[in-house]
């Protein structure tokens, strides 16, 4: 199976909120990949596939917080891969940001910037 959009490592809290047919639960758990299209993370509490949930995420990249609503489409306890469902072009660009900020080529380029400054600093 071929994805549409490349993950990312991330490590950052999320709560996603389920609404039952008695209850609402917040579950809080972290994010441990992020793509343009979903996430996977680690959440307490069973949640049945095709489930949909209410997102909250705070990325380092961004100021405000980040709510999304997004799809169980795997789901093996503690681990859960989430499709997002509706994102505005705030939430599009946050999230394309710090996936770009995350790719290899950026990072290198970063690193390579940090040196060149650490270099022209010594001389």
């Amino acid at each position: 199976m071929r994805r549409h959009f490349p993950r990312f490592a991330a490590d950052m809290p999320m709560v996603a909120t389920v609404i039952g047919d008695r209850e609402i639960r917040a579950l809080q758990g972290r994010c441990t990949v992020v793509s343009e299209g979903g996430l996977g993370g680690l959440l307490p509490g069973h949640i049945p596939l095709g489930e949909v949930v209410a997102l909250e995420l705070h990325f380092p990249n961004s100021e405000r917080m980040i709510r999304v609503s997004a799809a169980v489409r795997h789901s093996q306890y503690p681990n859960y891969g989430l499709e997002f469902l509706t994102l505005g072009e705030h939430q599009r660009k946050v999230i394309a940001r710090y996936c770009e900020m995350h790719s290899r080529p950026a990072r290198a380029l970063l690193i390579d910037m940090i040196r060149r400054y650490f270099l022209a600093q010594e001389n």
